[in-house]
This record gives structure tokens, C-alpha cells and sequence, in this order.
């Protein structure tokens, strides 16, 4: 990769829902997470990811909300963190592009065709 930069992977339905859906002592799901995105650090520097997660739809910009895990998250140069959510389907598909901004001022975007 040539330029410095913060690199966005989303994948619907990954296989680390089956992972994060254990159960309770209930029976009940503690956490229900389709979606996956998984933020690489390609900068010389940390970059901290605080959940400002965006979506650009035909309805306009909204912020992505329940995102896990909750606060900030730190990402070293060179690492990757992964943030997970629910997401329906339907409005998935009428995702355009996702957005991210770190507190440090980086930020990616990725658009879906």
C-alpha cells in the first residue's frame, strides 16, 4: 500500500456472530452481531476510534449506533481492531458507503456499489 491511510472491511453476517452469540444461564443471546468492520492502521502514528461510525444511504447520512466494543479504541500503526453490530439486512442493502473518523482527524471511507 503506498499511501499512509485507515482501511475500512466490512463483512455482513460474518462467522464471529456464532462466536459472540453465547448464551446466559437464561438461554438468551447476549449479543446479537451481524456486522462486522474491521479498521486496519496503515499511519505512522495511534489512532483513536471513539464509535463515529457513518452511513450514507438514499435517505441521507445517519450515525451507526450500537456499535461494540463501546469508547475508545486504540489502534496502533500496523494493527487491526474489529467493531461489531446488528444490523437488519434490508437497510443494509441500502447502504451506500460507510465513513470513519478517528479523534486524531484520519479518517476512511468505503462505498458499496
Amino acid at each position: 500500500m503506498g499511501e499512509k491511510s485507515l482501511v475500512i472491511q466490512v463483512q455482513m453476517n460474518s462467522d464471529v456472530e456464532d462466536v459472540l452469540a453465547f448464551k446466559t444461564c437464561c438461554g438468551l443471546k447476549m449479543m446479537d452481531q451481524n456486522l462486522e468492520i474491521r479498521l486496519t492502521n496503515h499511519t505512522d502514528r495511534d489512532l483513536k476510534i471513539d464509535g463515529g461510525f457513518q452511513l450514507e444511504t438514499e435517505a441521507g447520512n445517519e450515525r451507526l449506533d450500537g456499535i461494540t466494543p463501546v469508547g475508545t479504541t486504540v489502534i496502533r500503526p500496523g494493527y487491526t481492531a474489529a467493531f461489531y453490530c446488528y444490523m437488519d439486512e434490508r437497510r443494509w442493502k441500502q447502504v451506500r458507503a460507510l465513513e470513519v473518523r478517528s479523534l486524531c482527524e484520519e479518517h476512511a471511507r468505503i462505498r458499496f456499489n
